[in-house]
């Protein structure tokens, strides 16, 4: 049973409950959201070249309900993130087959009307500027990426939520579940999209955060992070002597993965990392500081049970100076916390958290003093330091690939004398020039293994859907 943060015997007294709580500490993002005045409609864009399908009318329709009810989950004030979960995981799939028939039929994926979508970041939200700015573009995988990253910042939500409620195991599942998706992004979706993009470089300082492999590959770090400090919180909540040795190592990995994700932040995508809310910059600061004191507070603990006193008490001695707030903006320790700051709330946790190592260690070198008579050395020797471990496995993320969709163009019927829109799915002709109009596409596999498709990008798919809406 963990004790509370008030005890008589300080050298064999449990970890206190301010310990589990800066273990568990983690950062909710915002969301990203569709623009309330976006009203655009799958179906009536689509229109003329879907008509005549009635699998591809279907489609259309599922893809515009689909987006209704994730515009109106996030017009509610408090946005429920098990239900927009549910719809963007059936939506996701819709649009990704919308985009791979555009692909897959250039000469027939013809607009009725402009399809312009509209994204602000969650990512960048800064409570310092609350009015959202709001990216459009004409690209559905502008559309797809957006909406995959939404899926994985919701899925965080519900992490952070299980996390509120005690839930450790549950919470470091999605958040290794976001990380997937997140991973997702930044090495399959996102690379093949921007390495064909002619305007990457141009858009680099208008795109936003979500849009961006760096970001991404960072997120899924930061998730990662996250994950694991909840296998932490799942084992200090069990009753008990935790393995701290475990512990250490899992809290100085936390540390490292925080790590890795500032420095791809900001090696990747400096333009974005400018623009994200500062109170989050200092809080992974301030979880970075407090993990690294967490790993020596775990380790001395470890090797007190061990009967290696000396080395624990200049592991606790190391601990106690990791967690003091830090004298200069580059200095070692804990960022001051303001009194406006978020991280408000922990200063209490860091205060007991202080008292606690500070009682702890009086302790032991009264006992050491009296009892063991151990050398302690200046600092934990090389031998005896902490070796970071990522123990939990990120989840992957898998996108279900549909085949494309049948488009046709009544001009096209006409031309081959085809009354029925059974005939145009069915038709076979005889013109090479003509087979590619108004027949069924072929399916995603063998597309894919036909090289002449995978040269077709998104951005140039933008570009002669907007050509062929201006010359009708």
């Amino acid at each position: 049973m963990i004790m509370s943060d008030n005890f008589i015997d300080a050298s064999s007294a449990s970890h206190p409950d301010s310990v589990l709580r800066l273990s568990s500490a983690v950062h909710r993002f915002a969301i990203p959201f569709i623009n309330p005045k976006d009203q655009i409609s799958f179906e009536t864009s689509f229109n003329t070249c879907s008509k005549s399908h009635s699998n591809t009318i279907a489609a259309m329709q599922q893809a515009d309900n689909r987006r209704r009810e994730i515009k109106a989950a996030m017009a509610s004030g408090k946005v429920i993130h098990t239900s927009l979960s549910t719809s963007l995981k059936e939506y996701i799939p819709v649009v990704n087959q919308i985009l791979l028939s555009c692909k897959f039929q250039p000469e027939v994926a013809r607009l009725d009307k402009h399809l312009v979508f509209s994204w602000s970041s969650g990512i960048e939200y800064n409570k310092y500027n609350k009015s959202k700015e709001f990216s459009d573009s004409e690209a559905l995988m502008f559309e797809l990426v957006l909406s995959i990253a939404t899926y994985a910042l919701s899925e965080s939500n519900i992490g952070c939520d299980s996390c509120v409620d005690g839930d450790f195991p549950k919470a470091s599942r999605q958040f290794a579940k976001a990380a997937g998706i997140f991973q997702y992004l930044g090495e399959d979706v996102l690379p093949n999209w921007m390495a064909n993009s002619a305007q990457h470089a141009e858009l680099e300082n208008e795109t936003l955060a979500e849009t961006r492999v760096g970001v991404c590959l960072a997120m899924q770090h930061l998730y990662m992070a996250m994950a694991q400090q909840m296998a932490v919180a799942t084992v200090l909540a069990k009753p008990g002597t935790p393995n701290y040795a475990l512990l250490g190592k899992l809290s100085s990995g936390i540390a490292a993965e925080l790590e890795t994700f500032v420095t791809t932040f900001r090696s990747r995508s400096p333009v974005q990392m400018s623009r994200i809310d500062p109170s989050f910059l200092t809080l992974i600061t301030f979880l970075i500081n407090i993990q690294h004191s967490l790993g020596l507070y775990f380790l001395g603990r470890s090797l007190w049970l061990s009967c290696e006193y000396g080395v624990a008490i200049a592991a606790i001695s190391e601990a106690t100076v990791a967690a003091r707030t830090r004298t200069t903006p580059t200095g070692r320790g804990l960022p001051e916390i303001e009194s406006t700051s978020p991280l408000q709330s922990l200063s209490p946790e860091l205060s007991n958290y202080r008292k606690h190592m500070v009682s702890l260690l009086q302790s032991w070198e009264k006992d050491n003093m009296l009892v063991y008579f151990n050398k302690v050395p200046p600092s934990v020797p090389a031998d005896k330091a902490l070796k970071p471990i990522r123990m939990k496995k990120i989840e992957e993320y898998c996108l279900d690939i549909k085949d494309p969709l049948p488009f046709s163009l009544p001009g096209v019927c006409d031309e081959q004398e085809v009354s029925s829109p059974t005939k145009v799915e069915s038709k076979t002709s005889e013109s090479t020039d003509e087979s590619s109009k108004g027949t069924n596409p072929p399916s995603y596999d063998d597309a894919m293994n036909n090289s002449s498709f995978q040269q077709q990008v998104d951005c140039d798919l933008a570009r002669e859907l907007q050509d062929k809406l201006n010359s009708e």
